[in-house]
């Protein structure tokens, strides 16, 4: 393995349009000079590599898969890529490392000495944060909730008892098909002047992200949260 190397850390679009509005020149440029990349799904890359038009063809390009299911042993095995030159490390959508299992390979690249660059892009979680008006010098990102509803509920309130004692900003987020149940659950769990953040579809043309204390939640017209990628954020402090 070729410790002159670069791991660049790909991030891609959140969701899909026809424009690039969110990735910078300087990145595509970069995608644009790798043959070997780590991705969540092919499929899904490959579309990606179409649309900032590739110069090589898929085929030619070499992919190997590192998703949630993939054994520790065969992850190992991908530091072989950099015998071939550099690798490109692909997230779903967003930033790849963030809520995401490249993690373990970028931890390989440096325990190996491989250089590892991140390059500019979205990142959902970052951006609902900016957009928030809560905390950005103390900040946590949970991923998903528990599925049980009992354990759920206790983990909001820890989360928000955690909040308050420490006015830090809490990030959560849930598949798309269970946001409405979430939601509801956070109105009726959470003490009335907790702020809570809802941001949906970010980078897309319907992308809304709204701020409410939980009192003026319940008194306030529903969204339409169904089946759309969100973010919540709370803040008890």
């Amino acid at each position: 393995m070729n410790s002159n190397r670069t791991l660049y850390l790909i991030p891609t679009p959140i969701g899909k349009r026809k424009e690039n509005q969110v990735l910078p020149e300087h990145t595509i440029s970069i995608i644009k000079q790798l043959k070997n990349f780590v991705v969540e799904k092919p499929q899904t890359s490959i579309s990606f590599l179409k649309w900032i038009q590739h110069p090589v063809p898929d085929y030619e390009l070499t992919f190997r898969v590192l998703n949630k299911k993939t054994p520790e042993q065969e992850i190992f095995s991908f530091m072989k890529l950099f015998d071939d030159g550099d690798v490109g490390l692909m997230s779903e959508a967003g930033a790849p490392g963030v809520a995401d299992p490249g993690a373990i390979f970028v931890q390989l690249a440096h325990e190996n000495g491989i250089r590892v660059v991140p390059l500019v892009g979205p990142s959902s979680i970052l951006m609902a944060l900016m957009a928030s008006g809560m905390n950005g010098q103390k900040f946590a990102f949970h991923g998903y909730l528990p599925i049980n509803e009992s354990e759920r509920l206790r983990e909001i309130t820890r989360l928000e008892d955690e909040s308050k004692r420490s006015h830090q900003t809490q990030i959560f987020m849930e598949t798309p098909h269970r946001n409405v149940v979430l939601f509801d659950q956070l109105k009726k769990t959470l003490k009335p002047s907790t702020r809570l953040c809802v941001a949906c579809n970010i980078t897309q043309q319907d992308e809304f992200i709204l701020v409410k204390r939980i009192f003026d939640w319940n008194s306030s017209k529903s969204i339409d949260l169904e089946k759309k990628p969100c973010l919540f954020l709370l803040n008890a402090g």
